[in-house]
């Protein structure tokens, strides 16, 4: 009985860290490494569109993690939007441009 318990409470455990990485977004730039180098916003990772697909589960491999994703102008977080639902990210979500994406964030473009 006692282990019974453990089990139940493992698979609590994990259903909660889930939804508290899928609270918890992940902020994607999408641009080329150039661009990422000229500058790109606080927090975020660097996964060229290229490489959405092979990289993304380096960074989550919770397909109800809440992705955010950005570029210069959203074309191409929206081509990297469709690309993670098609394989089960439910949560890419496009931000469109790394401007408004860093105003509607409020966080800062950084280079360091």
């Amino acid at each position: 009985m006692v282990f019974g318990s453990f089990g139940s409470f493992g698979a609590f455990a994990e259903d909660t860290l889930e939804r508290t990485q899928a609270s918890n977004p992940i902020l994607v730039d999408v641009r080329t490494d150039a661009e990422w180098n000229s500058g790109y916003i606080e927090t975020a990772i660097h996964i060229p569109l290229d490489k959405i697909l092979q990289k993304i589960e380096f960074a989550t491999e919770n397909k109800e993690q809440t992705i955010y994703l950005y570029c210069r102008s959203g074309k191409r977080s929206a081509k990297a939007e469709k690309a993670l639902q098609s394989i089960g990210y439910i949560n890419a979500k496009n931000i469109g441009g790394i401007k408004q994406a860093s105003s509607n964030l409020q966080l800062k473009i950084t280079n360091e």
